[in-house]
């Protein structure tokens, strides 16, 4: 018989609340299954535990809250469990906006509420006309570019790794040298959207020379070309929507725990430190890589239970360190190719490990975001159009609210013309998952009795004029229109070679290039504060543009 599970009847969620089911809903795991998961994982932190290496001041938290410590390893009680879980906050009430993760607008976490982006640290290119290459500085430019002319593209945690950053005997410039940032921001400039379609965004997501990403992603600590991505962000846009951004900024803590079961000890302090300067403004997102027969057991059940337990044991140490924090569920885990040892984000299963990593989520009442539809392909084609078409389909049917995904190759390779495929692709599974509308136009009950004969008109009736684009998604890509019958990535490249043709209107470069020059010359002559780390370094270089 079903398991009762704590929120009571079984179905419901941990916390008793059944969630929005107004969208389209997609559950692969029953809720008997949920409340197995559920009581395995409290088994496996309270026999097993998880292992917080070289972390005292954490290890001492745990302990002063009744956990039971054995060196390095902590087992959390069943007790502690419930109470953590009870002070997670009300994720309809929540919304992220990261800006140095290129966010430019606060997103919703209720549950079902989706939002798509870029996830992965790419070091080749798959160039339409040409094939597979290393990629450059310039392609991070063209990557941006795009990122702000696709409307469906909310965020971009995708680095690139550069042949010259892969190389054993690379000498990289001198970021903190003030001329190596003014000619970076010179050239950034140059590159800005045609059309604006969405508020633009601050890209400050850069890795310098072998630095490693950051931990905790914040204005507050901007690396030197971050920096500089923000003053472009003030010449393009204005000051004031900038301000505007930064205001709206939550910073955010993102977490890989180690599988099986450990947590890094630098982590755990970026943790514990950055809730200590941040409060309860921040969110803390914990997103195991489990590989599913690797670092993880191979049935995808088992590796959902060891999954949880990394997760929730982190989301614990933060309610412990404050209750109330923001946390995020997540999940970057596949199934591994076992024949050659090597990780299948692609697969089906993978997919599908992650529709049951929402629904845990969920459960918890807890926003999510999950990596979904980063295909195995090597290349653009059928294989990626539909590893990454059915991996996009089920999580936003399963209601990840941060969909992370977009790369070719596992990750490892980027394309502008799959870009354009995954924002379409979103727009065209938005369209079908609002079914269900059945108030009095979209039932249009009178509509029918009037053309439901055999002399029907339709197509022409008022009705149909008014809701046809609405009720279906109409674009190149899709329909029986000369152009859909056409190769998807041709379409898509099209698309690309427009949108990186980067010409602007007279007034907008005029606009744009004194702006440029009212801040190059406050740098020259204040080569020392924007060196700083805080909130308002950036207006003493702005403040003679209008």
């Amino acid at each position: 018989m079903p398991a009762k599970l704590p929120g009571g009847a079984a179905g419901q969620s941990y916390l008793g609340n059944p969630g929005n089911q107004e969208f389209m809903s997609l559950k692969l795991l029953s809720a008997e299954a949920i409340g197995r998961i559920h009581e395995a994982t409290l088994d496996i932190l309270e026999k097993n535990g998880v292992w917080f290496s070289d972390s005292p001041e954490a290890i001492a938290l745990f302990r002063e809250n009744g956990c039971r410590i054995d060196g390095d390893r902590v087992h959390v009680p069943r007790r502690l469990f419930e109470a953590c879980v009870k002070t997670i906050p009300d994720r309809n009430q929540l919304k992220i906006c990261v800006a140095k993760l290129g966010m430019s607008e606060p997103l919703g976490l209720k549950q079902g509420e989706s939002h798509v982006g870029l996830i992965g640290n790419p070091y080749y290119l798959y160039d339409y006309e040409t094939g597979g290459r290393d990629l450059v500085e310039s392609d991070g430019d063209d990557k941006f570019l795009m990122m702000d002319s696709l409307a469906n593209l909310k965020y971009d945690c995708c680095c690139h790794i550069t042949a010259l950053q892969r190389s054993a005997n690379a000498v990289f410039p001198d970021y903190n040298a003030a001329e190596v940032c003014v000619d970076y921001l010179r050239q950034r400039v140059r590159s800005r959207p045609r059309r604006r379609i969405k508020k633009p965004a601050i890209h400050s997501n850069i890795i310098h020379g072998r630095d490693a990403n950051s931990i905790v992603h914040s204005p507050r600590m901007y690396k030197p070309l971050e920096k500089m991505e923000l003053l472009r962000h003030a010449i393009v846009a204005g000051p004031g929507e900038t301000a505007e951004l930064l205001a709206r900024d939550t910073p955010l803590i993102w977490c890989n725990p180690i599988s099986p079961l450990q947590y890094h000890p630098d982590q755990v302090r970026a943790i514990m430190q950055g809730i200590k300067e941040f409060g309860k403004s921040c969110f803390v997102m914990f997103s195991p890589e489990v590989l599913i027969g690797a670092t993880g057991p191979v049935t995808l059940e088992a590796s959902l239970v060891q999954h949880n337990a990394e997760v929730m044991s982190g989301i614990i140490l933060t309610q412990l360190c404050a209750p109330g924090t923001a946390a995020v569920y997540g999940s970057v885990s596949g199934v591994m190719d076992l024949r050659v040892g090597d990780i299948a984000l692609g697969n089906f299963e993978s997919t599908a490990f992650n529709a049951g990593a929402v629904q845990l989520a969920d459960y918890y009442g807890l926003p999510s975001r999950i990596q979904a539809g980063n295909t195995n392909a090597r290349k653009v084609g059928v294989r990626s159009a539909v590893e990454t078409a059915w991996g996009l389909q089920m999580i936003m049917a399963a209601g990840a609210n941060l969909v992370h995904t977009g790369l070719l190759d596992g990750t490892l390779m980027l394309s502008l013309e799959h870009l354009v495929l995954v924002d379409e692709m979103v727009s065209q599974i938005r369209s079908g998952m609002k079914l269900g509308l059945t108030d009095a136009a979209h039932l249009a009950l009178d509509v029918i009795m009037q053309e439901g004969h055999p002399n029907t008109n339709y197509v022409s009736h008022d009705h149909t004029m008014k809701h046809m684009k609405e009720s279906v998604y109409y674009s190149d890509f899709s329909g029986r229109v000369p152009q859909s019958h056409e190769d998807w990535y041709a379409t898509a490249h099209k698309k690309v070679k427009t949108i990186l043709q980067r010409e602007y209107p007279e007034e907008d470069n005029r606009v744009v290039a004194e702006r440029l020059k009212a801040v190059e010359a406050r740098l020259k002559a204040d080569d020392r504060t924007w060196r700083r780390n805080g909130d308002d370094w950036w207006r003493t270089y702005v403040q003679d543009l209008h």
